[in-house]
């Protein structure tokens, strides 16, 4: 294994950023780390703890697009760095890879769709409850408006 293409990370390292635009992915060779949606905020969220031989970054480098969690290294961890330069050679070279890469595609998305999911049922009870607070301000108004008339 080339040493250019593995890093470590101390525990509590940031490894990739939410938002942030990531060329490589990263397969764990030891060690743990723990993906986030909004990382370091009051309402962040621990999305799961992937420990050897997941894979995480893939979607980022798939599609070009932003990473959608933040990774910080569990404890002492150990990752061989994939650019996208280098996935192709590295899928080839390790077929047994590209399923995981594509198991852990999978699971992301499923996290990422109950997330949605779990969001979409927030907003909803919300706007009920926004709904129902104003029908009975509504109500509290109408019976004080017309208890107040004087025919």
């Amino acid at each position: 294994m080339d040493n250019s293409i593995v890093r470590a990370f101390h525990a509590e390292e940031i490894i990739m950023k939410e938002g942030e635009t990531c060329q490589e992915m990263y397969k764990i060779l030891s060690g743990s780390v723990a993906l986030y949606n909004r990382y370091g905020e009051k309402d962040e969220f621990l999305i799961g703890i992937y420990s050897k031989p997941k894979c995480f970054g893939e979607l980022g480098v798939l599609s070009d697009q932003p990473s959608i969690y933040t990774v910080v290294a569990y404890d002492e961890v150990l990752v061989m760095r994939i650019t996208k330069d280098s996935l192709e050679e590295f899928v080839r070279n390790n077929p047994k890879n590209a399923i995981d890469i594509m198991r852990n595609m999978s699971h992301t998305v499923k996290v990422m769709q109950k997330n949605t999911d779990l969001l979409l049922d927030d907003i909803y009870e919300k706007q009920n409850l926004n709904k129902l607070r104003t029908e009975d301000i509504k109500r509290k108004i109408m019976q004080y408006n017309i208890s107040g008339l004087h025919i």
